[in-house]
């Protein structure tokens, strides 16, 4: 990621506009725009400025922008902020908002996995996460080619990490961006090897027992379905007294009632699938209602669902 391209992802991140951080540094939104997309260079003031404004370390980001091989543990947790905000910023904003940030920041996280010297795992686990939510993003604006793209690369990044629950999430979201290529034995080949990785978070586990019992009921497999649908009630229950781990910050007890609306649906369960969700869509966080994954996951219980019903 070029210094400037960092610049911008920072402020995007920090949920800024481009006229809000000219007021605030003084500078031009002319002059800003032209240092963000790489057409001047990034003058030591701005780059200072920028700090100030958002209370992150950019210089340190911006030198190991330009010499990956020296990204340590601090500059990767500065990444790891980063990715944190722009998932918030998305809930409110939505895919298109955020995508561009997101595509420097896997970029950058990728090189830093490829050329790191120290605390090389350490960056493949970040990088298979940015990657993934890269691929989300492009997923949820339909672009689900591009998201499989993603999201392979975030499953080879989870297994050069030897992190399992990056390994887990990867390939349980691979087969959920599959579902649109209708090859139906991959996805749930993809579902197995997900279920399969061992010591993964116990909401990991749980997500992915409950997105087994949706595969199922999508492809009118009844019986199985029903039996993987008590096997993600348990293992929900597990999971109810765990922090989920930060990439899984969507995940609340209410959401996953939504997501089991939607399992009861599929199964023909209709009214019992609304009252379900409705339960749990007044248990969840307000900062989580008005976001896009929120909706879609409503629509598969009912078509005219929403969060503001």
């Amino acid at each position: 990621m070029e210094p400037g391209a960092l610049l911008r992802a920072a402020r995007e991140a920090a949920g800024i506009s481009l006229r809000a951080m000219a007021e605030r540094t003084y500078y031009g939104k002319t002059y800003l725009s032209l240092i963000e997309t790489g057409q001047r260079p990034v003058p030591a003031g701005v780059a200072a400025a920028y700090e100030r404004v958002l209370g992150a370390d950019l210089e340190r980001l911006t030198a190991v922008a330009r010499t990956p091989a020296s990204v340590d543990t601090a500059a990767l947790s500065d990444v790891a902020v980063m990715l944190a905000a722009t998932r918030r910023i998305e809930d409110v904003a939505g895919a298109v908002a955020v995508l561009p940030a997101a595509r420097g920041m896997s970029a950058m996280t990728e090189t830093f996995a490829r050329e790191a010297r120290a605390a090389r795992t350490e960056a493949a686990s970040l990088a298979s996460e940015v990657t993934q939510y890269r691929g989300w993003l492009e997923h949820a604006i339909g672009a689900d080619a591009a998201a499989r793209r993603s999201v392979g690369t975030a499953v080879s990044l989870a297994k050069e990490s030897r992190d399992p629950d990056r390994l887990a999430h990867s390939l349980g979201f691979l087969g959920y961006v599959t579902v649109s290529a209708g090859n139906y034995g991959e996805v749930i080949a993809l579902s197995d090897a997900a279920l399969a990785v061992p010591d993964a978070h116990p909401t990991i586990r749980a997500y992915g027992r409950m997105r087994r019992a949706e595969l199922l009921a999508a492809h009118g497999e009844t019986r199985e379905a029903q039996h993987a649908l008590a096997m993600a009630d348990a293992a929900a229950e597990a999971a109810d007294s765990m922090e989920p781990p930060a990439s899984m910050y969507w995940w609340s007890p209410g959401f996953g009632a939504v997501q089991r609306g939607g399992v009861l649906s599929m199964l023909g369960h209709t009214a019992e699938a609304i009252e379900e969700a409705t339960h749990g869509l007044a248990a969840m966080p307000d900062e989580h209602r008005r976001s896009e994954w929120l909706a879609s996951a409503l629509r598969r219980v009912d078509p005219d669902m929403s969060a503001d019903a």
